[in-house]
């Protein structure tokens, strides 16, 4: 099975992406990537599911990670509205990352309910 999966809905105008299993930080960088790219292309939002998913990846570098990757940093895929459903007991690092990415500019909130992220996103 592979790590994840990126669709584009173009029902709910958004890129609906899947994570599965442990992931590091280099296949965390390869989605996000992906997945903007494709949200920019269609100017849609992004869906991240990550309750099957458990991040590898040093806490500090959560801190670090919007500021550095490029997609991030780019116009027009620093632009996209982003959702990220968490398994509960991983919100706390998701919410740090939240707070983080919130503070340079991006547009990103944590969801446990995917019904009230889709309507976020709308």
């Amino acid at each position: 099975m592979d790590p994840y999966k990126i669709l584009l809905d173009s029902e709910l105008n958004l890129v609906r992406v899947a994570v599965y299993g442990d992931f590091t930080q280099s296949l965390g960088e390869e989605i996000i990537t992906r997945a903007r790219t494709l949200a920019s292309e269609h100017s849609c939002s992004i869906l991240y599911d990550v309750r099957q998913a458990t991040a590898q990846v040093d806490f500090s570098r959560w801190f670090y990670l919007p500021r550095e990757l490029e997609v991030l940093r780019a116009k027009p895929t620093r632009n996209v509205k982003v959702a990220i459903l968490v398994p509960a007991e991983q919100v706390d690092k998701y919410k740090f990352y939240e707070t983080v990415a919130t503070n340079v500019g991006l547009s990103v909130n944590v969801f446990l309910d995917e019904e009230k992220a889709i309507e976020w996103l709308r």
